[in-house]
């Protein structure tokens, strides 16, 4: 069974990650979203109360992210998490309503609402909306929401992942998820080391990236998943690096979706530290 870990993910490698985050949110905007966008994601989604950061008072606003879409200015694309039932931070029992909507004005044009169920595992951290182009077909773009939990997890883990990307499509008045992935993974090579605590304990770690494809399945372009992997060895001054590479993998559309996995094990050193990832 797979576990999902954060106490014990390599911290330079964490940090990298969130710098990777911080720096593309800094290089445009701040991702902040106006009063006008909330009331009308909120309003839409049928939220009352008070419209504020988990961190204000009663705010029911646990994470949110706004950014233009790049084709069209006046539409701005929302990703917020409400919490109505006052669970607050931390919380490893709850439930939060999910709303990423197309807004423009102060009307929502498109959205779609989900509901994000809380435990040791998950915890609403934060979101990044990701416009790069992923244009699936010539008059089809897709745009993307990076979802951070904030759990920790269990401390004595075999694997991890985290950054969970999906990617949606318009279809009139709704958002349609058409792929999911993490961009971040993490996996122990040696069987029994509870997190790699022991001098000359083996793991690798990948950063996913995607890239829209020439070739396409019915109507979509495939999407190619690259994972950066780096190979690390414990050390008595701590981790060391021992070796990289990369691995890829192409996805196929299949008229509904290329598949909604937010644990890619495609990258994985070698079978054995697949299958008992399994």
């Amino acid at each position: 069974m797979r576990t999902f870990m954060r106490a014990v993910m390599p911290l330079a490698f964490a940090f990298a990650v969130a710098a990777t985050f911080s720096n593309a949110a800094c290089a445009s905007d701040d991702q902040s979203c106006g009063d006008d966008v909330t009331a009308a994601v909120a309003n839409w989604a049928g939220v009352k109360g008070k419209l504020a950061p988990w961190d204000s008072g009663d705010g029911l606003i646990a994470a949110a992210s706004c950014k233009a879409m790049p084709d069209a200015p006046d539409t701005t694309i929302a990703a917020i998490a409400f919490d109505t039932n006052h669970v607050g931070p931390n919380s490893d029992d709850g439930n939060l309503i999910q709303v990423v909507a197309l807004v423009n004005g102060a009307q929502v044009i498109a959205g779609v609402r989900s509901t994000i169920e809380e435990d040791a595992l998950t915890q609403v951290g934060s979101f990044h909306v990701d416009t790069a182009p992923y244009w699936l077909s010539p008059d089809v773009r897709a745009f993307g929401v990076v979802f951070d939990s904030s759990a920790r997890g269990p401390s004595c883990a075999d694997a991890a992942a985290d950054y969970e990307l999906t990617l949606y499509v318009r279809e009139g008045r709704t958002l349609r998820p058409v792929f999911g992935t993490n961009l971040y993974g993490w996996v122990n090579s040696d069987p029994n080391s509870c997190g790699a605590g022991f001098e000359g304990a083996h793991n690798a770690e990948a950063s996913i990236t995607i890239a829209v494809e020439k070739t396409a399945s019915h109507g979509f372009a495939d999407l190619a998943l690259s994972a950066r992997v780096t190979r690390n060895q414990l050390k008595k001054d701590g981790w060391v690096e021992t070796g990289r590479h990369t691995k890829r993998v192409v996805l196929h559309y299949d008229g509904k979706t290329y598949g909604m996995n937010m644990f890619r094990d495609f990258w994985y050193p070698d079978d054995a530290v697949m299958k008992r990832s399994k």
